[in-house]
């Protein structure tokens, strides 16, 4: 089977390297410090999970995961946040904009329970979404 693929946009080339570095035998990485780079990754081939800091120079994550959504709405997308008061992206919780959130500064081991169950649900998701599409998962995944 194939690695996930993970996208990581922060404005922290540090946290990308670390990142990369700590997942990238078990997972397809690909990091981006910016959104324009971040958008360019995924229109060559969209990311299972989506991974975005909220606090950027150009542009908020609640804004970055809302397009992805939008454009992915399989993907699975997860909020990275220093601080963030649950009121200021409620709108973004309830309408499965952001399916999870993990603080800032992450660990290691709470980020790879997060890609975990990240992966787990993006599987359902794909299942699913195949099973309505009126084919079996399995003759879907025989194509692709």
């Amino acid at each position: 089977m194939a690695k996930r693929s993970v996208l990581y946009l922060d404005d922290e080339v540090e946290c990308l390297n670390i990142f990369q570095e700590m997942f990238c035998d078990e997972y397809d990485i690909r990091v981006a410090s910016n959104p324009t780079d971040a958008w360019r990754a995924l229109e060559e081939a969209p990311a299972d999970i989506v991974i975005s800091d909220q606090r950027m120079p150009e542009i908020e994550g609640t804004e970055f995961l809302r397009r992805v959504a939008e454009k992915y709405p399989l993907s699975y997308r997860v909020m990275l946040t220093g601080s963030v008061v649950i009121g200021d992206v409620a709108r973004e919780i309830s309408e499965g904009v952001v399916n999870l959130f993990v603080a800032k500064p992450w660990t290691e081991q709470g980020m790879r329970q997060m890609l975990e169950r990240a992966s787990a649900s993006f599987e359902l998701r794909s299942k699913v979404h195949m099973a309505r599409r009126g084919r079996p998962p399995e003759e879907e995944e025989q194509k692709g």
